[in-house]
């Protein structure tokens, strides 16, 4: 818990919320969800969320990305949303939060919160886009986030398989 603390009071310093690398298309959208440790927390975040939930927790990683999709174009072409910074912020609490919760929710009730966060992280892509191909910069960031899902899930696979090691281990002794 300390290191989630620390790991979110520095994250106001690791936006990846510039201009820097906004402008050449597939490359420029796929670095995008990894330059900043926001994005990176959050969507690894989902990906652990996504392993723990009940029954068909990969809809968590299609509904992330269908909302994040739908609303980077929202910001793309100028729709505004307040607080999107403050929204991502939180999204980082709250998908953590919702690890330990993830079995005891229901479905439904994840995939609604975590599709709300994508808003923000959607937005948060498009109103930064500034030229070149926005569909090629949508494919990168796109592929990116599935990406950090889908570590999120091989983390959360790893740790389940060595807390059961240990356990048996433990039972052995």
């Amino acid at each position: 818990m300390k290191i989630l603390l620390m790991l979110l009071s520095l994250s106001a310093f690791a936006f990846g919320h510039t201009t820097f690398l906004q402008n050449s298309g597939f490359s420029s959208g796929f670095l995008h969800p990894m330059s900043g440790l926001d994005h990176v927390l959050a969507m690894v975040g989902v990906g652990i969320v996504a392993f723990f939930a009940p029954m068909r927790g990969y809809l968590l990683l299609f509904a992330f990305i269908a909302v994040m999709v739908v609303s980077a174009i929202l910001g793309f072409i100028g729709v505004m949303i307040p607080f999107v910074e403050e929204g991502i912020l939180i999204s980082i609490a709250v998908v953590f939060a919702l690890i330990g919760f993830a079995k005891k929710i229901s479905l439904s009730a994840i995939v609604s919160v975590v599709a709300f966060f994508g808003l923000f992280h959607g937005f948060a892509h498009g109103a930064e886009f500034q030229s070149g191909s926005f569909v090629a910069y949508m494919l990168g960031f796109t592929l990116s986030t599935l990406f950090l899902h889908l570590s999120g899930i091989a983390l959360a696979y790893a740790y389940t398989k060595t807390v059961l090691v240990k356990q048996t281990q433990n039972v052995e002794r």
